[in-house]
């Protein structure tokens, strides 16, 4: 943990103990890491990692978020230490956007029944768009709140979709063909993480050596059955949003103001009413890495109780 999270931190956080353990889903093992403190006065949390990460990629915050809560950190199919079958449907979004439900109610019969929140970063806010749009009910009844950071919403034409996919069938190509160190070479570069490169030496470190930890033909699944091509329409993706706003799902999209792409999309969630939109000043595509200590600030704010939070 950095300096700047300790001394800000480190007296609320002391006493949080973390541990490993797993659950099976149709077969499939999901590994998961779980951080708990003396206090656990508020609903549960669900983190969903990135792209090429595991669950250990929110070691910088989860401790954070465990002062007052049970927090879960999952690794998806094909990451970290979870089950990398060799069948497409295990990577598909719908299976794994059926995955987090039943992790959910998991998760909320061992917290007293609360209904947990869900925080998903780019892949994983993916993986939990899917399965709120597919099964939006469902979501509702499991999940209290969710928190998008830096996730797609879809895409607006077939045009854009069939770019993604030509892109999404590359990438996984690249990782057969070349291998997962040449990949990981390549894709450091891509200007979606060009913020990142002015962390510390150590940090980068610890992010690649998390990336090079997976397996190149799971990463290859991933892109053609979990990519960005797979996801769910912009418009189903914002009306789905709308009706468990309706239903009481709270909703925030976080994301960083150097991360172009991402602002511009969550600008286009200003027409859903009821969703929160935060913009972490100075940070990149990956808020919970570049900048820790806005992120539990500003989920934190989130997810408090409404007797809690500041007045306007």
């Amino acid at each position: 943990m950095s300096e700047v999270l300790q001394h800000e931190f480190g007296d609320a956080m002391s006493g949080v103990l973390q541990h490993e353990s797993s659950f099976d889903v149709r077969g499939v093992r999901y590994r998961y890491l779980i951080w708990t403190g003396a206090c656990r006065s508020l609903p549960p949390v669900i983190l969903l990692h990135g792209f090429s990460q595991s669950a250990d990629s929110w070691d910088q915050v989860a401790p954070l978020l465990a002062c007052h809560r049970t927090v879960y950190a999952l690794d998806l199919v094909g990451h970290g230490g979870s089950a990398a079958p060799a069948d497409s449907f295990s990577y598909a979004l719908q299976a794994q956007g059926e995955a987090l439900l039943s992790f959910a109610a998991h998760a909320a019969a061992e917290n007293g029944g609360r209904r947990p929140a869900v925080i998903g970063y780019s892949m994983g806010g993916r993986i939990a768009l899917s399965s709120l749009v597919g099964q939006p009910e469902a979501f509702s009844r499991t999940v209290s709140s969710l928190v998008l950071e830096s996730a797609g919403l879809g895409f607006a034409t077939d045009a854009d979709r069939a770019c993604a996919a030509d892109r999404d069938a590359a990438n996984a190509s690249r990782l057969r063909e070349q291998g997962l160190k040449a990949f990981m070479d390549a894709w450091e570069r891509l200007p979606l993480f060009a913020s990142q490169r002015r962390l510390p030496p150590n940090v980068r470190s610890h992010v690649r050596a998390g990336r090079l930890a997976n397996d190149a033909e799971a990463l290859a699944r991933t892109f053609e059955h979990a990519g960005q091509h797979s996801m769910p329409t912009r418009k189903k993706v914002l009306s789905a949003l709308a009706t468990v706003c309706d239903q009481g799902v709270s909703v925030q999209y976080l994301t960083g103001s150097l991360d172009r792409k991402y602002c511009a999309l969550s600008e286009e969630l200003r027409c859903v009413p009821d969703v929160a939109v935060e913009v972490v000043q100075g940070s990149g595509h990956n808020v919970h890495l570049e900048a820790p200590a806005d992120f539990v600030r500003c989920v934190e704010a989130f997810l408090a109780p409404a007797s809690l939070r500041p007045r306007a």
